[in-house]
């Protein structure tokens, strides 16, 4: 019996420290990703209006023409729209601006269009009720969960349809996601690290990811109950 406990707690620690080291993996190479496009895109693009904004200086010193200057007045005016829309995205991918606006609801809504244009099977979402008074940072992990499920179910050849469906009250959120794409979609070894992932942002509000049989002909579904207040995990 000592024996049993031992090895569950082993277990246990083991799923933690994977969990742990692949959340640590992830951070590091959106790090290194976003100082990357920090650097190369965003500070690049200031340096060119610096150097626009030095030739405008020289044309007027120098007695520089109207067209001249027009043209590049024209072109530092182009470049700083492109670095404006670089910050906007760059912005988005950390918290998408209508995930704090507009709420969950919303985003949802335009990820299920986002995700739907890459898919090229069937993608439904439907909801119910207005979301709870969740704080924007478990916000913004409930909408990490839910776009990872749904790019995992995507993914597979053998999804044809996903149907989303969040049933909200002031109390809690339910997320079920039903699709053809099979139980095993969940439980293959070669996606360890995101189930990992999916599963430790689960257990930071609470609640645990459940996938069981939805009907007949290898529908499946995933589920999740969120609260605003995160509520005690049981087993």
């Amino acid at each position: 019996m000592q024996s049993t406990a031992s090895d569950l707690e082993k277990n246990s620690a083991a799923m933690l420290l994977q969990a742990l080291s692949c959340l640590l993996k992830e951070d590091d190479a959106h790090r290194v990703d976003f100082a990357q496009l920090l650097h190369k895109d965003v500070a690049g693009s200031l340096v060119a209006c610096s150097s626009l904004g030095e030739m405008m200086r020289h044309e007027l010193a120098h007695g520089g023409d109207a067209v001249s200057l027009g043209r590049l007045l024209s072109s530092l005016d182009s470049t700083l729209r492109q670095v404006l829309q670089l910050v906007r995205d760059l912005t988005e991918g950390q918290l998408p601006p209508v995930l704090k606006a507009f709420g969950l609801n919303v985003a949802l809504q335009q990820l299920v269009r986002n995700i739907g244009e890459n898919f090229a099977g069937s993608l439904v979402l439907h909801i119910n009720g207005d979301e709870p008074q969740f704080e924007l940072a478990s916000r913004l992990n409930l909408y990490r969960i839910i776009q990872a499920m749904l790019k995992h179910c995507v993914r597979y050849a053998n999804t044809s349809w996903v149907e989303v469906t969040c049933r909200a009250s002031p109390e809690k959120l339910e997320i079920t996601i039903d699709h053809d794409g099979g139980d095993s979609i969940w439980k293959e070894t070669g996606v360890g690290s995101e189930m990992a992932i999916i599963e430790a942002r689960c257990l930071l509000l609470g609640s645990r990811m459940q996938v069981m049989r939805a009907g007949p002909g290898g529908s499946s579904r995933v589920s999740l109950i969120a609260f605003p207040s995160p509520a005690r995990v049981t087993s």
